[in-house]
Order: structure tokens, then sequence, then C-alpha cells
């Protein structure tokens, strides 16, 4: 056997079991996937109560919402006036649902498209708009034009409108809208805007909310909000609320993003995967603890760990790993043998060899300490020279 045969059946030899299997049983595998199996339920849970609570609270200035955004306690206020009020998505059909004699209350119309903005502007029935933006106002082909906003929020009605004078100040943000001739302005901006415009044309009329804060449920009991939402809404016995789904509609230009065509529900629901796949890899990468050894699965036999080793090392071309295990190996054995212990010190184990031996100290140095061999041929050299000199000391 040679120096590198021995010193790697010395590295690998040690206590193996035969005929033992490394591979997990059932309850040691059950064990390993519980808790992300565990983590896969509640993950699962928490996405149906989200998306059920989601489908609950309804969209903003809904009269299906419970949320503080939504309109639910003035339908219900409008309910116990007598008002019944019919809860649409589609504008195709709000407008032919709304006829003369009903009002057609517009919320979101940003989220309307050129044609469906079109098909409301046609409808013969009382119009309340809320929030409309200049581009909305032009789809929906009105006389009026959109003026800065100052800021202000709760702002006195300054008009004889008697559904603004029963209420009184109301709070309302955003920018105004210029007055039509034979039109109504009430709650100035402060300069030439007015936050609520009312008028008649085509044998209907038309008014125009800058904002939705009066609507809302958070803030219908505030100040006169609740008033002027009944005054403006109750005119009629039946009320059509249009709430258009929310997605943006496809700009003209044709360059409308991906991410603005997904629903909101989508985007949660990837959200929640992404926090998932997270919480998983941070699981599965954390460590359990200190390494530990293990036993072999199967018994290898020590000559085939000695020939795999080193065709690793020769197909690597690591020259000078394969020599240092072969000189460290040798040095171990050398120093146990002269009672000099393992990892002798370099110059009490070349004077004790060189002693034994009776060869130069630096010819010893040279062997046990040497430099990289240069090729393959020239390791086995060196192989055979260190084993040659360990035979050496043993005769001695």
């Amino acid at each position: 056997m040679t120096a590198l045969d021995e010193l790697t059946t010395r590295s690998d030899s040690g206590p193996i079991r035969a005929g033992y299997s490394a591979d997990p049983t059932i309850r040691q595998r059950w064990r390993r996937i519980r808790v992300l199996i565990g983590a896969g339920i509640v993950l699962v849970l928490g996405a149906i109560v989200v998306a059920l609570g989601s489908g609950k609270a309804g969209k903003p200035l809904d009269p299906q919402s419970y949320t503080p955004s939504g309109t639910h306690a003035l339908s219900v206020l409008l309910g116990q006036r007598g008002v019944h009020v019919l809860r649409e998505t589609d504008a195709a059909t709000a407008e032919e649902v709304a006829v003369p004699g009903m009002t057609l209350v517009v919320v979101s119309p940003q989220l309307l498209s050129s044609d469906e903005l079109t098909i409301i502007g046609s409808s013969r029935a009382d119009l309340v708009v809320v929030g409309a933006g200049l581009d909305e106002i032009q789809g929906l082909g009105l006389p009026l034009a959109t003026q800065p906003d100052d800021g202000g929020k709760l702002r006195p009605p300054s008009c004889s409108l008697k559904a603004a004078t029963v209420a009184g100040s109301a709070q309302l943000t955003g920018g105004g809208y210029t007055v039509p001739s034979g039109g109504q302005g009430c709650y100035p901006d402060g300069g030439d805007g007015f936050a609520l415009v009312t008028f008649a044309t085509s044998g209907h009329q038309v008014t125009l909310l800058s904002d939705g804060t009066p609507l809302m449920n958070s803030s219908l009991g505030n100040d006169g909000n609740a008033a002027l939402a009944l005054g403006l809404l109750d005119t009629h016995a039946d009320v059509v609320w249009l709430v258009p789904p929310q997605i943006a509609p496809v700009s003209s230009s044709g360059n409308a993003s991906v991410e603005s065509l997904l629903p909101s529900r989508l985007k949660l629901a990837f959200l929640q995967l992404v926090i998932a796949v997270i919480i998983i890899a941070i699981w599965r990468g954390r460590r359990l603890g200190r390494l530990v050894p293990e036993d072999l699965p199967v018994v290898v036999r020590q000559s085939e760990t000695v020939r795999g080793r080193s065709r690793l090392y020769r197909r690597s071309h690591s020259l000078n790993t394969a020599a240092d295990a072969l000189r460290d190996g040798t040095r171990d054995r050398l120093g146990h043998r002269l009672g000099l212990g393992p990892r002798p010190q370099p110059g009490a184990l070349v004077q004790a060899v060189a002693a034994r031996v009776g060869q130069p100290a630096a010819q010893v140095e040279a062997l046990l300490y040497g430099s990289t061999p240069a090729d393959d041929l020239t390791l086995v050299t060196l192989a055979q020279a260190l084993t040659a000199l360990e035979q050496e000391v043993l005769r001695t």
C-alpha cells in the first residue's frame, strides 16, 4: 500500500455499520413536512378570509360598502325616505335603467372609458357626477371647465340652492368647476370655481360634485354633509347608482400598462404569494443547529475511496493538494514513531529523522517540507521517496 493509500485509509476509516440506511422513515418525513403543510394551510385560509373580506368591503363610494369610504349609510337613509337605490356596475345597463324621472349617480368616473362616458352623457335621467376631472367632463359632453384646488375643506354654501342652504357648511375638497350659462354654483373654492355646480340641459338636471366626502360613511354625520347628500339625491323615488369596476380604462393612445389592467384582488394574491415564498425560504434556509457527523448510508471499501479521491485529484490537477496529503500523513506517522506526537515542529522532526536514517537534514527537509511537484511523474516519485523514508525509520 502506498503512502497515499495509507493516508486516505486512515482519514476515512471509522465506525461504519453494515446494512445501515440513511433514508428517512415515514415518521421522520412527516415531522419534516408537517410545519410546511401547516404554514400552507394557514396561508390558504388567510387568503380566503382576505378575499371574502375584500368582497364584503366593497369599493369607494359604493352603496354596498361598510368601509369609511363607502356610502352604505347614505343608501339606508335614502331608503328610509322612500328612495329606492339600485346599484349597477355597467355603464350601458345603468343608462338603460335610468329613465327620465330617476336620478343617475356616477362615482369614480375616471374608471369609465370614453365610450362609457359618452353613453352616460346621453342619459335623459337627472345626472349626479362625483369627482369628475376635465377629461371626464369632456367625455360627458358637459359645457363647463375645472378650476385648480385651493386646499379648502369646510366651505359655506354661498348660493340659493335649497339642498345647499338647508345643509349649510359641508366638507368638500378638490378643485371646483365653472358655472355654465343658466346654472348655479355652490361652495366656492376661493377663486372662480365652485365645488357644487348644477344646471339644466336637454330636459334633465345635471349636478357635479367635486368631492365625494359628504357622501361617505365616515363623514356623513359631520357638519351639513348628510343634509347636502340627501337634498341632492332624494328628488326622485328611484336612484340608479353606477359603481365602475376597479380597472382603469384603456387610454386612447393605447399606452395602458399591464398592471393597470389587473384587478386589485389579483395584486393582493400575488403579494401574499411573494410573502409566503420569502417565509418558506427563510424557514428552509435557517440553520437548525451545529453540524454533526453522520454515518455513511452504505459500506464503501477503503480501496474504492482511495481510488475515487485520487481520480478527483488527477482530474482537477490538484498536485499541491495531493502532495500536502502525502507529506501530512508521513509527518504524523513519523512524529508518533519518534515520540514527537502529532503535528511535530518542523525543525525537531527533520533533526530526529536525519539522525535516525543517517541522511543530511537538508535532504530530509526538502522531502518532508519541499515544494509542490511539477507533474504527475514527480508526484509519484515523491510518494515513493516518502514511503522509503518511512520504512527506513521503521527499520532503524
